[in-house]
Order: structure tokens, then sequence, then C-alpha cells
């Protein structure tokens, strides 16, 4: 008798043990799969970003999109249907934006307030993207890190109106 109460208390105690071990499985972050992420998109994304919390895929177009927060910090990242990363997106602050292109900031947009700044990781290397509103155009501008300019992009309302960059040149 002694005996079958020490087996059901064993048996008892493994069965919550293994309930307690369920219940810690939830509480690691989980990543959210639509249309199921491929295997191998979602090992090159745990090899780069092993850290990430609040994982959400998304495909669009043959790629995928994956939002996350690292280090209490959203990004969104692209991955191609191969696997490859093509590149990690995250906003900045107007204070880290690089001196050198707060310069040229400075020397070419002086009547523009920022909007919007985003810091660019990607194959091709790293860039910023700064949205800037002068009046009612607004703008986005890609810079290298040095401070050149990539190349100014329109919003789709001035393309809709058909305002191009040039067009904005002849004023």
């Amino acid at each position: 008798m002694k005996m079958t109460k020490i087996i059901i208390l064993l048996v008892i105690a493994l069965l919550a043990f293994a309930c307690s071990e369920k219940e810690h499985e939830h509480d690691m972050p989980e990543t959210e799969e639509v249309g199921g992420t491929p295997e191998n998109i979602l090992a090159t994304f745990q090899a780069k970003y092993p850290n990430a919390t609040d994982v959400e895929w998304e495909e669009e177009d043959g790629k995928w999109e994956v939002e996350f927060e690292l280090d209490g910090v959203e990004y969104e990242a692209e991955f191609d249907e191969n696997g490859e990363w093509i590149k990690t997106e995250h906003e900045v602050s107007e204070s880290e934006i690089p001196d050198v292109i707060q310069n040229t900031l400075d020397g070419e947009y002086t009547e523009y307030a920022i909007l919007e700044v985003e810091k660019y990781d990607s194959r091709e290397g790293v860039y910023y993207e700064i949205k800037l509103q002068k009046g009612g155009t607004i703008e986005e501008t890609k810079f290298y890190p040095n401070g050149k300019i990539m190349k100014p992009e329109w919003n789709e309302e001035e393309k809709e109106d058909g305002i191009s960059h040039s067009d904005m040149d002849n004023d």
C-alpha cells in the first residue's frame, strides 16, 4: 500500500513538472508565421537576431518582412525567398543623425522640417532616410553615412499630382 502511494505521488510530481515546463515554453517569444514562413528564412533571421522578441511575419511580393523588437527598439527586416537578408530598418531620433548628414541638411534643406529619421542597414551598406517637409511638400531623401544624398523620393500624393523632383528644381 505504501509503495502504491509513493508511485502515485511520483506520477503526480512528474505530471506537475511536465505541465510547468509547458508553461515556461509559452513565456518564450513566439514567432507568428503567416502562411508558414519558410525554414531557411526563419533560420537566417534567428541567426542574425537571436534576441528578437514580439516577432511578426508577413509575405509581400515574394519577400518576407518581419517586425520585431530588439533591446526595446522596434525594427523591420526584409528577406528574399532564398532566405537571404536584404535590409533592416529602425527609426532614430534627430539627435542620432550623423554630423556630416546634419551638415548637408543645414546647407541644402534649411527651410525643411524633419518629420522622421530611419536608419537602414542593407547588403549595400548603411544609409539614412529622412522625411522632410517644406510647406505642403513632403520629401523622403536618402543619405549615405558620409552626408552625400543618394536620391530624393517624392511622396505618393506628389507623384499622383504629376510633380517630380526635376519640376521642383525649376521653381
